[in-house]
């Protein structure tokens, strides 16, 4: 479980449990493909490797990059691992 701040209130957290960027309440769906920063994020994954980003969050830790090279695909999930921790880091 990915400790988003919905996640981290369910074990007696505290804390404000908005998105640090929208003011939305934070889950790992929105967080990670909803928020407004992460679709701008998105969009600029669809420009620079001309793939189609991910839909749901099964989809995202699952068999989103499958069909594409092996190496390129290690590449991309670098590069899309970096964006989301820096994402859910702020």
């Amino acid at each position: 479980v990915i400790l988003t701040k919905d996640n981290l209130t369910k074990r007696n957290w505290t804390g404000f449990t908005r998105c640090s960027f929208c003011d939305r309440n934070e889950t790992i769906k929105h967080l990670f493909l909803d928020c407004p920063m992460a679709k701008v994020l998105w969009r600029t994954v669809h420009i620079a490797f001309n793939i189609t980003p991910p839909n749901n969050i099964n989809t995202l830790f699952g068999k989103w990059l499958d069909g594409i090279e092996t190496q390129t695909a290690r590449h991309i999930r670098v590069g899309v691992c970096a964006l989301l921790w820096a994402v859910w880091n702020c």
